[in-house]
Formats: C-alpha cells, structure tokens, sequence
C-alpha cells in the first residue's frame, strides 16, 4: 500500500490557502478605479459608484482632470443613501464641494469624501453648466475596501 504524495500535496496546499484566507480576511486593502466619461451638458454625469453594503468603505478620495474650458461649470456632487433606503440617493453637504467656475488651466482636482458606512451606496458625480458641448474628464478614485 503506498502513499498518495499528490493528494497529500493537494491537501497541504489546500490547508495552506484556508491558512491565508483565515488570516486575510477583514484586512482593508487600496483598492484604485480610473474612469473616463464625456460630460453631460447641463446635467450630471455619474463617475463612480460604490456599494458598502457587506463592509465599510474606508478613506475615499477622488481626483479628476479637467481641460482647458473658458465657459463651463463644474460641481463635483457626493451623494448617498441613507439606511434601509437604497433607492434614494442624498446630496452630502459635508465635506462642501465647491464648484469649479471656468477651468483656466489643465488641472487637476482633488477631495477626500470620508468613509461609506456598512449597508449604505454611494455616488460621485459631476455637473456641468454654461456650456453646450461635451467635455472629456479622466477620474481617479482610491478606498479602502475589506477583503
């Protein structure tokens, strides 16, 4: 009767792995998105959503670029929702997200949303006015998510 040195290498691995996961679990990791989207003219234009629903979003910060523009607006809006309401989405009024009047420089702008609550969503997006035509934004988002 001989031994089964696959099965008992299988096995080891396996062990090893649950080892990882056990140990892994609950541990918050940076995690970066990057989206690119056309403006919408006299409206908004939803960048970025996230959902907290299974844990905690930690330490959101979003940054995007903007072109060159002698004419539009700009408002970045953080909204959420509230607990045992995923359906409507609230405008945050903390921290303020002033609006970018007439961009005269490529530039880019940063903010630091704070943290998303276990069980709520969350929505980033940008407003444009004063101009009727479509501008191309490059966005960054970083958080911390559980693993």
């Amino acid at each position: 009767m001989g031994v089964d040195f696959g099965k008992a290498i299988r096995h080891l691995i396996h062990t090893r792995i649950a080892d990882v996961d056990d140990k892994v679990s609950g541990i918050y990791v940076t995690v970066p998105f990057y989206n690119q989207a056309n403006s919408t003219v006299d409206g908004e234009t939803i960048y970025f959503e996230l959902d907290a629903l299974g844990a905690t979003i930690r330490n959101i910060f979003v940054s995007f670029y903007l072109p060159l523009h002698l004419t539009a607006t700009f408002t970045p809006r953080w909204y959420k929702t509230r607990p045992n309401d995923l359906i409507t989405f609230t405008l945050e009024l903390i921290p303020a997200l002033v609006a970018i009047g007439t961009p005269g420089a490529n530039a880019y702008y940063s903010y630091y949303l704070g943290d998303l609550a276990q069980g709520l969503q969350g929505s980033f997006r940008i407003h444009q006015s004063n101009h009727a035509a479509l501008v191309s934004v490059d966005a960054w988002l970083v958080a911390e998510m559980v693993v």
